[in-house]
């Protein structure tokens, strides 16, 4: 008898749980706030892509080829790295 009381009572309090009040309306209707405050914030001139369109289609075929290879070379061969040596700075010894 007692085990089925508290089972009965367990099954009350769930029943009760599910008619609580949440916070979630109030969480929906900022969700994502953040991300559009921060991207706007990113953005230091909100006129730029606008007013600068015809800007950057001036740039001809064997310009844009040029700068493709020179981009593609820089990976074939890197420029070299200049190391420099101060001694036996953190060496330990």
């Amino acid at each position: 008898m007692r085990d089925s009381n508290l089972i009965a009572a367990a099954v009350c309090l769930l029943a009760l749980g599910g008619c609580a009040a949440t916070a979630s309306p109030d969480w929906d209707a900022r969700f994502g706030d953040s991300v559009r405050i921060l991207k706007a914030q990113q953005l230091i001139e909100p006129g730029a892509p606008a007013r600068n369109a015809q800007a950057s289609l001036a740039t001809d075929g064997r310009t844009a080829r040029e700068a493709m290879d020179r981009h593609v070379e820089s990976y074939r061969s890197p420029p070299p790295t200049t190391v420099i040596n101060i001694g036996n700075i953190g060496t330990g010894r």
